[in-house]
């Protein structure tokens, strides 16, 4: 029977290996969505303490308390530490940009950056509503820490940050050029990934990226959408 994760921001076990929690939306969900019992065994992770087995102890109104079992992993034990990559994410259509976020979780990108460009229609994110996303896909995925959110920032400041905060930076293409077969480490590095919105990037944004020296991902022969180019990029690029 397949056990369930939640993410707890903050777990303290105490020296009978009890571990207790006040956070109502947890309760709630666990009382009536999932409707456990005691006795029932969960898991709880966050980045701190990596991922512990738990047994539902009491029930109560306002807290729930539970019996530390054992250690899955340690917080150290994360995948997406290995490769860090930053998704620099031209702000689409809401219900697309978050399509978007739910599948960087499960692809174990590192953070999504929000980047308005000359082609951006609108800048309006709902931080909350893309956090608990995050959340809930990085409970499903089985990954140990939660996928970051940055503020949004223009093209050319993104440029900028990536520039000091990476090693290798590409932005996808229909180009038939590859940097990729040009640079076998990447694999092992801080990777600064940018994708353009829908209607992709202007030719003096992408003149942008040749002034910078941006290398090419090519995402194959076809035009695809902004979503679908997102996704096969980040594939490309964490899958390996």
């Amino acid at each position: 029977m397949r056990i369930h994760r939640f993410y707890i921001e903050n777990i303290e076990i105490n020296s009978e290996n009890i571990v207790v929690t006040h956070e109502t939306d947890l309760i709630h969900q666990l009382k009536n969505v999932f409707r456990y019992k005691v006795g029932h065994i969960i898991h709880f992770f966050n980045e701190k303490i990596g991922e512990i087995e738990v047994e539902i102890l009491e029930i109560g109104k306002k807290d729930m308390s539970f019996k530390y079992i054992r250690h899955i992993r340690d917080a150290t034990d994360n995948k997406t530490q290995k490769r860090q990559i930053s998704l620099y994410m031209s702000i689409i259509k809401n219900s697309n940009f978050e399509f978007i976020v739910e599948k960087a979780v499960e692809l174990g990108i590192y953070q999504i950056i929000p980047v308005t460009t000359e082609r951006t229609i609108k800048n309006n994110l709902n931080y909350v509503r893309l956090n608990k996303i995050v959340k809930e896909a990085t409970e499903q995925s089985g990954r140990a820490g939660l996928m970051k959110i940055g503020e949004t920032v223009d093209l050319s400041n993104a440029l900028k940050k990536s520039k000091e905060t990476s090693d290798k930076i590409y932005f996808g293409s229909v180009d038939q050029n590859d940097n990729r077969e040009q640079d076998k480490t990447y694999c092992l590095a801080k990777i600064a990934l940018f994708i353009g919105p829908e209607g992709g990037y202007s030719n003096d944004e992408v003149v942008l990226f040749i002034d910078n020296k941006v290398s090419t991902l090519r995402l194959g022969d076809n035009i695809l959408r902004a979503e679908t180019a997102a996704i096969v990029a980040c594939g490309l690029l964490s899958l390996q």
